[in-house]
């Protein structure tokens, strides 16, 4: 699900900038799959937009491959506005994605600052 081996990589080991990074992740990405699933809901299709491009980086980062992938698409649609009949399956994927990611995080955390 998770892999902070790029993260690690771009850090140099150095495991501060890693907890730092990973801490705020954990802190704005809960905020962010709110705002996505209601930008989605009520069409408000430049919003989710900026909430999708926003949080991209972060994912790769993270090592969140598929969640990155979604993240690409859901991107795509909303900036051009040709939504596709599956989107709202993608971000039901994507949050869901990343709520298993806050946890597994916040447990290699933990791992890290032991």
């Amino acid at each position: 699900m998770t892999d902070l081996s790029y993260l690690r990589e771009i850090a140099m080991g150095d495991d501060s900038i890693v907890i730092e990074a990973t801490e705020a992740f954990l802190e704005n990405t809960p905020a962010t799959i709110e705002n996505i699933q209601k930008y989605y809901k009520d069409g408000e299709w430049q919003k989710l937009y900026k909430q999708a491009h926003k949080i991209k980086p972060n994912l790769k980062y993270m090592g969140m491959e598929r969640a990155h992938e979604l993240i690409l698409d859901i991107e795509e649609q909303a900036n051009t506005g040709k939504i596709s009949d599956d989107l709202g399956d993608k971000i039901s994927e994507f949050c869901s994605l990343n709520k298993q990611a806050l946890k597994e995080l916040s447990d290699k955390i933990e791992a890290l600052k032991a």
